[in-house]
């Protein structure tokens, strides 16, 4: 398996993780008073609610991802119960693809290499984008402004706007349903204001109750080659104290928010894994040991799919990768700064 491919299994487990949170946090939406007295305020409340409700309803629906003219469809189908938080995600179009999460196991299901990879939940990040419980905390960063209504899959939604105030990360518009706050629409914009990529939803319903059945593979994966995450893991340290490595640059606002080690197979060496985050962009740092003998090259340089940056370079024998919804210029930054304490 290349570098590059088993950096994408690991970012499906990643991706697809859980942290769920109680439906009776889901507040009701606000008074139009309030909304026109205390803008900031206003938005800040919209993306508590609406993070919130991506994790904890019910839902089912179809929605889009466009980026430099191309579209991809998915259904995805959202559960939450006595059972806890259970999700599955299934191409449309392209390669059949699925990934199904529950409480303790994400399942990369893969038609195009007809294979299965089984690996342990890890902290969630919400769909499509992710959001802070503080708004307080970004605003160095970014501006903040509700900017009317408009309607997405036939539904009133919210329209709010996320503003960065420097080149090194990107913004956002979002629609957020009226009455369930689901986020509907979100397209990541450029510094200066231009699209890149957009998720839509095109349908969707919020059934009281999910059939379990509704959560199962559609893939016929009977003989597939099955890869499970080994059950012992590289031992990870407590603290980022305890790598060889550092990382001296990132942007003003982000912090480490998780450092760990990640074993793919049992016959793989494992991969360190660093993630920055403002509470609103992440990047993740990823180091492993080069294999000599083998015949893959290693990546240098910058490469990207829609809004995701990815920069790769060579440290004293190991690969570095640093990939992330941000510009380039963050992403180099970071990658560039990688050193051996």
């Amino acid at each position: 398996m290349s570098r590059w491919a088993s950096l994408s299994l690991l970012a499906c487990g990643v991706l697809f993780a859980q942290g769920p949170v109680s439906a009776d946090n889901v507040q009701g939406a606000l008074p139009t008073a309030e909304r026109s007295q205390h803008p900031e305020e206003d938005a800040g409340r919209w993306f508590e609610r609406m993070s919130k409700a991506a994790q904890s309803l019910n839902y089912a629906g179809t929605f889009v991802y466009q980026n430099r003219g191309q579209l991809e469809a998915m259904h995805i189908i959202h559960a939450m119960d006595a059972q806890g938080e259970r999700e599955r995600l299934l191409s449309l179009t392209g390669p059949r693809r699925e990934v199904l999460r529950d409480n303790q196991v994400v399942t990369c299901i893969l038609g195009d290499s007809r294979s299965v990879h089984v690996n342990k939940s890890r902290p969630r990040t919400l769909f499509p984008v992710r959001f802070p419980k503080e708004l307080m905390q970004l605003e160095k960063y970014y501006s903040f402004q509700v900017k009317g209504e408009d309607r997405v899959a036939g539904r009133d939604c919210r329209v709010v706007a996320v503003k960065p105030r420097d080149k090194l990360r990107y913004g956002r518009r979002l629609c957020v349903h009226e009455d369930s706050h689901l986020l509907l629409r979100s397209e990541l914009t450029s510094p200066d204001g231009r699209a890149i990529e957009q998720v839509m939803f095109t349908s969707v319903e919020f059934p009281d109750r999910i059939d379990d059945s509704a959560l199962l593979p559609d893939v016929r994966s009977a003989d597939f080659t099955w890869q499970r995450e080994p059950d012992q893991q590289p031992e990870p340290g407590d603290r980022a104290a305890d790598s060889r490595w550092k990382v001296i640059q990132v942007p003003d606002g982000f912090i480490l928010t998780d450092h760990s080690w990640h074993q793919l197979t049992a016959h793989q060496a494992g991969v360190e894994h660093w993630v920055y985050s403002d509470g609103l962009a992440s990047v993740s740092v990823y180091i492993e040991a080069s294999h000599s003998g083998k015949d893959e090259e290693p990546h240098s340089g910058v490469s990207h799919r829609g809004a995701l940056n990815a920069y790769g370079t060579m440290v004293d024998g190991y690969y570095v990768t640093v990939v992330g919804e941000v510009p380039r210029r963050t992403v180099e930054m970071i990658g560039q700064s990688v050193r051996i304490k």
